[in-house]
Parts: C-alpha cells; sequence; structure tokens
C-alpha cells in the first residue's frame, strides 16, 4: 500500500507527437509510451491503452495496482503521469484524490518525473484550470480544483529544482488569479463526490507563490487583491477552512516581507467597509450580509491567529487586532 495518505494538501514547450492532450474536463489522455509502462508494472496493454477515467470501473481497475507498486516501481512514471491527468475531472473520490491526488504528489515531491513531463502537465493543468465555470456542461469544478491542487504541487517542484521561466511563472500566477476570481462552486467535502474545494486549492496554489523564492512585490501584489476577492462571498458560509487557507496565502507574503508594511496595512484595513452593505450594522437585515460578516470575520481571526506572535512590523498588528476586535463586537 502506497504510504502516502497523510501528505499535506496544501494542499514555449512543445509538445511531444506521439502525445495527444486534451484540455477539457473528461479527456482520456493516452499515449503508446503507456502501455510499455503498464507492462512493467504487469498490467495488460489492452487496460493501458484503453484506460479512460470517466469508465470508473475500469479505471479504477487499471490505477489502484500502480498506486499500490509506486513505492518499489523502477519504471519512470512519466507517461503515467499524462495518462492520470483526466482522472482529476472524475466524480470519483478515489480517482481524483486518493489516486490522482496522492500519486502526483508522490512522483513530484519524490523528483521522478523528468523536466519535459512537468513542463507539459504546467501547460494541461493551466489549461484545465482556465476552464470558466459555465463554459462545460456536467461537473467541472473537480477538474478546476484539482489541476490547481496539483498544479500546487508543481510549483513546489519548481521551488525546490527550478524549470519554469519568469514568463511561465508569471503566466501561471495570472491564471490562478483569473480562475479564482471566476470560481463559483463553493462546495467543500461532500459525503458522495468527496473534495471539491476549488476556493481552497486554489488558494493552495497562491500559497505556493507566496513561498516559491522568485515571486516578485509587483507579484505579490495581484496575489493581495486576487484573495480579496474571494475572502467574503455572500451566497455561501465558508465552513471547510477556506478562511484559513486564504489567510495562509497573505501570512506568508507578510512573513516573508513581500510586501510592504505600509500597503498592507490599509489592505488590511479596506474590510473596515463591507462589500454588499453601506455599514457592517446592515448585515443582520439579509442572509447574504450575515454571509459577507461570517465569512470576513472567519478570515481575519485566522490571519490574526497565524500572525500571533510573528516578527513583523507593529502597523499590521495594530491594525489587524484593531479590526478583529471590531468585528468580534458585531454579534
Amino acid at each position: 500500500m502506497l504510504k502516502i495518505s497523510n501528505l499535506m494538501r496544501s494542499t514555449g514547450a512543445t509538445l511531444p507527437k506521439t502525445i495527444v492532450v486534451a484540455a477539457f474536463v473528461g479527456a482520456t489522455i493516452v499515449g503508446a509510451a503507456s502501455a510499455a509502462k503498464a507492462q512493467t508494472l504487469g498490467l495488460s496493454v489492452a487496460n493501458a491503452a484503453g484506460v479512460d477515467c470517466m469508465d470508473t470501473a475500469s479505471a479504477l481497475n487499471y490505477w489502484r495496482p500502480i498506486r499500490e507498486q509506486a513505492p518499489t516501481s523502477e519504471a519512470p512514471p512519466d507517461e503515467l503521469a499524462l495518462d492520470l491527468l483526466s482522472c482529476l475531472g472524475s466524480p470519483n473520490p478515489e480517482l481524483r484524490d486518493r489516486i490522482g491526488y496522492e500519486l502526483f504528489t508522490y512522483w513530484l515531491r519524490g523528483e521522478k518525473l523528468g523536466d519535459e513531463t512537468r513542463r507539459i502537465l504546467l501547460v494541461e493543468l493551466s489549461s484545465m484550470m482556465a476552464v470558466p465555470p459555465e463554459a462545460l456542461p456536467g461537473d467541472s469544478a473537480f477538474s478546476r480544483s484539482f489541476s490547481a491542487l496539483i498544479l500546487s504541487e508543481v510549483m513546489r517542484s519548481d521551488a525546490n529544482r527550478p524549470f519554469m521561466t519568469a514568463a511561465e511563472r508569471q503566466s501561471l500566477l495570472d491564471q490562478a488569479i483569473r480562475s479564482l476570481e471566476q470560481e463559483n462552486d463553493y462546495r467543500g467535502l461532500d459525503a458522495k463526490l468527496g473534495w471539491v474545494h476549488p476556493v481552497a486549492h486554489m488558494s493552495d496554489l497562491l500559497w505556493r507563490f507566496a513561498l516559491h523564492a522568485e515571486t516578485t512585490a509587483a507579484q505579490a501584489e495581484s496575489i493581495l487583491a486576487g484573495v480579496r476577492s474571494k475572502v467574503a462571498p455572500t451566497d455561501v458560509f465558508y465552513s471547510f477552512n477556506e478562511s484559513d487557507r486564504l489567510a495562509r496565502v497573505i501570512t506568508t507574503m507578510i512573513q516573508r516581507k513581500l510586501i510592504d508594511a505600509d500597503r498592507v496595512a490599509p489592505w488590511i484595513k479596506s474590510f473596515e467597509v463591507p462589500n454588499s452593505m453601506e455599514k457592517w450594522s446592515g448585515a443582520f437585515m439579509s442572509p447574504q450580509g450575515m454571509a459577507e460578516l461570517h465569512n470576513t470575520k472567519l478570515f481575519l481571526r485566522a490571519l490574526a491567529d497565524q500572525l500571533d506572535g510573528a516578527d513583523i512590523d507593529a502597523v499590521i498588528t495594530e491594525s489587524l487586532e484593531a479590526l478583529v476586535q471590531g468585528f468580534t463586537q458585531l454579534i
């Protein structure tokens, strides 16, 4: 059994002609080389050549042995990694999360994927995450959400063993922010479907940018704006740690001093004014107002807790403490 269940969920390339990659939800990505890899793992060529992650039973039969044998397999997993992409859009939680997320995380953290494969993943996952929520029929949130989650691991991999250009990082950051701003699926853990969680997973990707040594002050500014767009929606009450994941992005940038204190303090104070009403006292007049108040409180408290005891500029601490105290009185 693959011992990776406890991993943190945080959680100009030219494609080879032999690889045909479709960047839409439910696409089947199959290369001829996968058959050879499957034979190495003791699987049938027929299965390797025809596995479709939307055919849940067949896909589980194919991928379960690969997951179980990953720690002992000597076969390079590059072709398998490309085949696995479509499983990120599966409505089956085992395929999407226990197999898809855990295998990608194992391969990337173990530095088992080559630079060419990592660049293909960057291109394809970015395309999958970029699909607007309204553009496709069906449950496309799985593909957007888990593409973002795996991209957070790609960014971690790049931080440890760089392969991206500055332009590629910028393009990914721009897309991550757009996707977060556009996302309208606020599900967290579904009793039948498992984790959906697109807001948290897109936040994880921005967190990896906040941690990355090559992230610039200008990029940090754009991340501030992206996070702000999802702190306090009015049509959902966050209840699956989304606020903590969003706050972690800002906490990391503050601790790393990616943005000046005289820029962070006004950003924090901006929460003194609500988005959907004139004053916070009006929150008690509508469910939408209560949602914005609830979500704002969760975010600011999470940010204050994460920064508690940190060596940061006093102007940030004072601004945050005053705001949290004011919101605490809104009961």
